[in-house]
């Protein structure tokens, strides 16, 4: 149990007992909220364990939490809340500033400082927010109106993503076959709108066609293992490096960075990845399982 002694002896108004335990800091300098133009005065902690997590105001909910064997007063208390705001502040001003760059708009809660923003592409809707660390997730997702289930726990390193649609077509492989990947589930030799078949583009320039270092470029390749759907979605991050997912009908299975000189190959990966022969891997579109 925590020693409520020591967190007087930090400058805390401790109050309750036990899991209801909360400790209250006054800060000598309050933080600014810059966007509700409000002052955060005070800061309400729960304790779990050795470490006093920010649960009120809601400026600074979701901050990092601070080992109490890290400080020894309430100013190093105080540096510790301050250096974790104005980290969030500079994750919120640059991935606005990224989101911009892509098209889309930035949204800050004026109370919560939270960063969110809205994301519609072929009838898919997409809401994303990021944390107090700058990363990004889905929270709430709908085909033509109708909601859709969001995979829990899969965020993204937005920054990756240099242009909207690569952005969109990582994010709607998530989703299961609706959204722009519908498309591509088309029969052998019949391109849905739009759909460019990598095959077609070799036959049209050539194998000795270059991809620019600076191109944007994203790949999707829809599978079939046991019966069951999969999406591999990759997106070129910058050279030869891509982001690449994986995704299944209950949500992601995998997604990582990798180097092209390094990839396997998609088949071999799922196999890997789902612990099933390379025969079982079917590629929609192929025909037949690869090797």
């Amino acid at each position: 149990m925590m020693d409520t002694a020591r967190l007087r002896q930090l400058g805390l108004e401790v109050r309750g007992e036990g899991q209801s335990l909360s400790a209250t800091l006054v800060l000598t300098e309050p933080l600014e909220n810059p966007v509700g133009a409000r002052k955060v005065e005070r800061v309400t902690f729960h304790i779990q364990g050795e470490r006093l997590v920010p649960v009120d105001p809601p400026e600074v909910v979701g901050l990092r939490s601070i080992a109490l064997a890290s400080v020894q007063g309430a100013r190093e208390m105080e540096a510790e809340v301050a250096d974790a705001f104005n980290e969030h502040l500079f994750h919120v001003q640059r991935r606005s500033a990224e989101l911009r760059a892509l098209g889309l708009s930035p949204e800050v809660d004026p109370v919560s400082l939270g960063l969110s923003t809205h994301l519609a592409d072929h009838g898919l809707a997409l809401t994303l927010v990021a944390d107090r660390q700058g990363n990004f997730q889905v929270s709430g997702a709908k085909r033509d109106g109708h909601p859709l289930t969001v995979p829990p726990g899969h965020t993204f390193e937005l920054s990756e993503f240099r242009e909207r649609g690569a952005l969109v077509g990582y994010l709607a492989a998530l989703f299961g076959e609706h959204g722009p990947a519908e498309a591509a589930r088309t029969k052998p030799g019949v391109a849905g709108k739009g759909v460019v078949r990598f095959s077609e583009v070799v036959q049209a320039f050539g194998e000795g066609a270059i991809v620019p270092p600076r191109s944007g470029l994203e790949l999707l390749v829809l599978l079939e293992v046991e019966g069951r759907p999969y999406r591999f979605a990759a997106a070129r991050v910058a050279g030869r490096t891509f982001r690449g997912l994986l995704a299944g009908a209950q949500g992601k299975v995998w997604a990582e960075r990798f180097e092209l000189d390094d990839f396997p190959g998609v088949v071999p990966l799922v196999a890997d990845l789902l612990k099933v022969p390379a025969e079982a891997v079917k590629l929609i579109g192929s025909g037949e399982s690869q090797e």
